[in-house]
């Protein structure tokens, strides 16, 4: 049988092993029913949750994911306080040699 996680990968996912990786440490450190402050793995042992693997598979998934593109519109550009002019112009002449 195949973990629900493992069904869909988002198409924001870049690093798909990292991501599988990820989803199956997040499903395997999850809070215990009864008490939702600890770890219910048995490999934590009653540890504060999210305990450290929960933690690492939370910055894997980030890793593995690209970020959300930003919303598109129209930049506003404001024009400079003051023209910049004489770039390409050294900035002090030498007198020619005769």
């Amino acid at each position: 049988m195949v973990s629900p996680h493992r069904r869909a990968i988002p198409r924001t996912v870049t690093d798909v092993l990292l991501w599988l990786l990820a989803s199956d440490v997040a499903a395997a450190h999850q809070p215990q029913p009864h008490r939702p402050d600890r770890c219910g793995n048995l490999r934590c042992a009653g540890q504060a949750y999210p305990c450290p693997p929960a933690r690492d598979a939370h910055r894997a998934h980030q890793a593995a994911t690209r970020p959300q593109p930003r919303p598109r519109g129209r930049a506003r550009v404001t024009p400079p306080a003051h023209r910049v002019t004489g770039w390409f112009r050294p900035a002090h002449t030498q007198p020619r040699a005769a």
